[in-house]
């Protein structure tokens, strides 16, 4: 296996008030390598969602499992596992469809974020619904959504409920986090000062909550209630062959299968909508966990995220070995799905849900064994930099750098990096301390993923 391109024995010796170069700080840390020619670096990547004259299409990032983000449409999805996307060329006075199937997909659109102070339905299985819960009682929680309707969903089939979701991007993070971890022992009231109260929660509406402690039985009122965690195994990660959707209100809809060699969901267009209005798609989503088991409505979907079976991405796969060498503190963990902070990974405001989070100067290694083609990411720098980060990063295959860039700040555009891996057995990720040492390098790279 090839010498390690990171020591753990080096660091950059500073006192305050002074700052050291990059290239000084990296002396005694990071081994300079040779750039070789494995791999191809794309330009500039992901950008919002954008609406099209033609048909009403909105038109938004559309990444494959191979080759560079290009703008599509969504068409529409088909129990089958196929994915339509329109697609304009040149100056073509009308799209043309492309069908790819969903092993050959990544994602489409960009996914939209949790409104602050609104309320979501937390299932097992990961979805997120936005709404109104209209109260609970004998383990049966009532809830409206705008587009749905009205739904009665077991609370044996959710992981919690958020009542108010908190402005904080990054409170409200964690606070999903923690609903998500589950216990199989007691249910739990998080309270919006943090702290939190276990034990059988009996019922609850809007103005309070019945929970049965060691204590007795406690009514909390709702506003002091930043969630409900209700008794069970978890949320368990994202599984290959599902689907994420991401709709217009923040709701994420995971649709799992196939089963019978069959997608439970099926997506269409409907064109001809008013000039200032989201385009509206007709869904259909069958075996859901509420009543009633088949939810057939119209919405905006703005993201469309398909987990197919040439892909592994990295944030599911543990690191070999991974290494942080602090500037002058503590050493950071690596973030997967998340940024070392324990928030989503977000850019420019946009929400992405896979990738691994990174902070300078560290090293991440992964054992490849000879078993994949390529690699992909879009490296940035993540909104938590505050626009102040500024680091190098490079991509080292078996002992050779095949790709970095020597400056990621947080106004650059994602990189994005397609790399051939073929007969490798290993994959280095490396950020680099920037001009100003450490200060904010919160290096993401996003989707960042193996292919078969």
């Amino acid at each position: 296996m090839a010498r390690s391109p990171i020591s753990a024995k080096g660091r950059c010796a500073a006192k305050s008030g002074n700052r050291c170069s990059r290239r000084t700080a990296l002396a005694g840390i990071l081994g300079m390598l040779v750039t070789g020619g494995r791999g191809a670096a794309y330009g500039s990547a992901f950008s919002g969602n954008t609406r099209s004259a033609d048909e009403g299409i909105e038109v938004g990032p559309c990444l494959m499992v191979d080759g560079p983000p290009t703008q599509a449409g969504l068409g529409g999805f088909d129990p089958v596992g196929e994915i339509r996307l329109l697609i304009r060329q040149g100056d073509a006075p009308e799209s043309r469809t492309l069908t790819k199937s969903i092993d050959d997909f990544i994602c489409w659109g960009t996914c939209p974020d949790l409104r602050p102070g609104e309320n979501y339905l937390y299932f097992l299985d990961g979805t997120l619904l936005s709404g109104n819960w209209q109260g609970w009682e004998n383990g049966l929680l009532r809830w409206r959504h705008a587009r749905i309707g009205d739904l009665q969903v077991p609370t044996e089939q959710l992981a919690g409920l958020v009542v108010a979701a908190p402005s904080s991007t990054l409170a409200r993070d964690r606070l999903l986090d923690r609903i998500a971890a589950g216990s199989s022992e007691y249910d739990r009231l998080i309270l919006t000062n943090g702290d939190e109260l276990r034990g059988r929660v009996l019922h609850g509406d809007t103005s309070a909550v019945r929970m049965l402690s060691d204590f007795g039985a406690v009514d909390v009122s709702t506003s002091r209630v930043a969630a409900v965690g209700f008794r069970g195994s978890g949320v368990p990660p994202t599984v290959a062959g599902s689907v994420t959707l991401g709709l217009e209100d923040g709701s994420r809809l995971i649709v799992r299968g196939p089963a019978n060699g069959r997608y439970p969901l099926v997506i269409e267009l409907q064109t001809g909508k008013d000039s200032g209005t989201s385009p509206i798609h007709q869904l259909r989503l069958a075996e859901r966990a509420a009543e009633p088991e088949t939810w057939e409505f119209s919405a905006a979907v703005k993201y469309l995220h398909a987990f197919g079976g040439r892909v592994d991405y990295l944030s599911d796969r543990t690191p070999a070995e991974y290494l942080h060498v602090p500037y002058l503190t503590y050493a950071q963990p690596l973030g997967r799905d998340r940024t070392p902070r324990g928030a989503y990974l977000r850019s420019g405001g946009t929400l992405y849900l896979k990738g691994l989070g990174t902070y300078s100067a560290c090293r991440a290694t992964y054992a490849l064994a000879k078993q994949f083609q390529g690699f992909c990411a879009e490296v940035v720098m993540d909104d938590a930099a505050r626009g102040r980060g500024d680091a190098a990063c490079r991509a080292v295959v078996d002992g050779s750098t095949v790709w970095r860039t020597d400056s990621l700040r947080s106004a650059i555009a994602p990189a994005a990096v397609n790399l051939d891996v073929s007969n490798a057995e290993r994959l280095d990720l490396i950020v680099e301390f920037g001009p100003r040492a450490d200060e904010l390098d919160y290096v993401d790279w996003l989707n960042a993923r193996l292919i078969r």
